[in-house]
């Protein structure tokens, strides 16, 4: 129910479980409501008495405790011991869960180590066996210590199983984490205080836990063999549980641990735990004393044979946190929802160079600082190019290139190159005398080609002369030079070019005149 106090007292209501509570959100020292992205803080670093936050269960020699801030799990060696803290505080999707352990050097064949979630019973806070993801770093598990299993579950069936999988290895302190959404499910594996991030990362979407549950952590080792599923439970003779695991491998009475077994009660309470069994054929058991009760559901329950391991195994923690992330589902835009200027949230996107990391796509109205003629204020948007002393690799047609510059920032155009890439003749002593090619510029790299901008000629001798200019061979340019002609110039308003990687020549067509020329020009592609 709901109680109203007056004065200076709070509103509060009572939980079904008669705990009475603040109501959410509403801070006592600002009397105001506020909206917090971490709902739930948890942590536990050993360093306080187990049962300060945990329910504790152990049976078969097997132990629990802590010391220096390390928590350790001795398995023993009985067949069937098992161990099992839960976490008192409950927790809601989406949340992340950490854990910093160890699982020994050698693993044994016959130990689980399992830290999980599972769903709870919002009223009692008892597990209800319906909703659950793990993994399993324990030797039945794998054998391997740079392997773990980890497995969802979601209304009560059987959880759905990984394959091993590979993880940093278990023999010395590693971090796992579980990190379950209301759309997917992801376990991690990490070093401890490393500066590298995940290493390795897996998702599962099937069968994921129902995100509206309420969860509870807990942590578990067993003494038993590999899981295997049940396929049936029906009233066997006296009534007895019967089960279905075809081909168990199981003979005689062994003691065996069945869990997730939805629909069907023992004398009206969950089955779950230790049972001594009655094999009674390579299909069938029966779990002796129990009393059937209810209607099996297709697809639930799994059962392992406890088994003793060649030798005690420790798992050992140094730490386990959990961060429970309250879903913001309020507008944030001063309440009024809508998109005017002044209500929008300032937004900065980090991440590596652009190169490497796509932290998305932005279309955005940009606007400069000041106007024309206006006073510059600020710092206005600036138009750039790219400065070079030499010409970059030419693009596709059709692709973007950037404009060029000195390294001084003078815009370079057409027919202008950047001074690196200019040139010039000058006339040799006595000018040009008989019919050889002269090369007034020798032939480009590869891809690029020689321009000539402008050219001065004068004709020292009584001879006439027609003159050529040449791209290699072929002439591209012709003229003629009168006796005695003064000197002169020719401007190439639209600069003549040669074919890429050629030599740019000049020769007179008469021999006997005295022609002098020079010339200037650039190279680009």
């Amino acid at each position: 129910m709901t109680t109203g106090d007056v004065g200076p007292f709070r509103l509060q209501f009572t939980t079904p479980r008669g705990v009475t509570r603040d109501i959410p959100g509403l801070d006592e020292l600002d009397d105001m409501f506020k909206v917090k992205s971490i709902q739930k803080k948890f942590r536990d670093s050993w360093t306080r008495p187990l049962t300060d936050l945990w329910d504790i269960t152990t049976s078969g020699g097997t132990t629990a405790t802590v010391s220096g801030g390390v928590l350790t799990i001795a398995s023993g060696t009985t067949a069937g011991g098992f161990a099992e803290l839960l976490s008192k505080e409950t927790f809601t999707i989406p949340f992340r869960a950490m854990v910093a352990l160890q699982s020994g050097a050698t693993r044994q064949a016959n130990t689980h180590h399992i830290i999980e979630a599972v769903s709870v019973d919002p009223a009692t806070g008892i597990p209800d066996g319906k909703h659950s993801f793990n993994i399993d770093v324990g030797g039945a598990a794998s054998t391997t210590v740079t392997q773990m299993v980890y497995s969802v579950q979601n209304g009560g069936l059987v959880p759905l199983a990984s394959t091993a999988s590979t993880i940093v290895t278990t023999a010395s302190y590693s971090i796992m984490e579980l990190e379950p959404f209301s759309d997917e499910c992801y376990f991690h594996s990490r070093a401890l205080d490393s500066t590298n991030g995940r290493s390795n990362s897996y998702v599962r979407h099937q069968q994921i836990p129902d995100p509206t549950a309420t969860y509870k952590l807990r942590i578990r080792s067993m003494n038993h063999q590999a899981f295997r599923a049940i396929s049936n439970a029906v009233a066997g003779p006296g009534n007895v549980i019967r089960l279905t695991s075809t081909a168990h491998g199981y003979t005689g009475n062994p003691t065996v641990w069945v869990d997730h077994l939805n629909g069907v009660t023992n004398n009206g309470t969950v089955v779950r735990g230790n049972y001594t069994a009655t094999v009674i054929d390579a299909n069938t058991l029966d779990l002796t004393g129990t009393v059937f009760g209810g209607a099996y559901v297709a697809g639930s329950g799994h059962l392992a044979l406890a088994a003793a391991p060649a030798a005690s195994i420790n798992f050992q923690s140094q730490f386990l946190n959990c961060q429970d992330y309250a879903e913001l589902t309020a507008e944030i835009t001063a309440g009024r929802g809508q998109t005017v200027v002044g209500q929008g949230l300032g937004v900065i996107l980090t991440g590596a160079t652009a190169t490497t990391t796509n932290i998305g796509t932005v279309t955005a109205n940009v606007a400069g600082q000041a106007a024309h003629d206006a006073v510059i204020a600020g710092n206005p948007v600036r138009m750039a190019a790219r400065a070079l002393t030499a010409a970059y690799a030419s693009v596709a047609t059709g692709d973007v290139a950037d404009l060029v510059s000195t390294l001084q920032g003078v815009l370079v155009t057409r027919p202008w190159q950047i001074p690196e890439l200019e040139w010039s003749y000058a006339a040799a002593a006595g000018g040009v005398i008989n019919t050889t090619d002269v090369p007034l510029v020798a032939a480009a790299a590869a891809g690029l080609r020689r321009y000539i901008c402008s050219m001065q000629l004068s004709n020292n001798s009584a001879v006439a002369t027609e003159i050529v200019l040449k791209d290699g061979a072929t002439i591209i340019w012709r003229g003629h030079l009168p006796a005695n002609a003064p000197m002169a110039e020719i401007i190439f308003e639209n600069p003549l070019k040669t074919t890429a990687a050629t030599a740019l020549n000049f020769a007179c067509i008469t021999t006997g005149a005295a022609v002098y020329v020079n010339a200037q020009g650039f190279t680009a592609p």
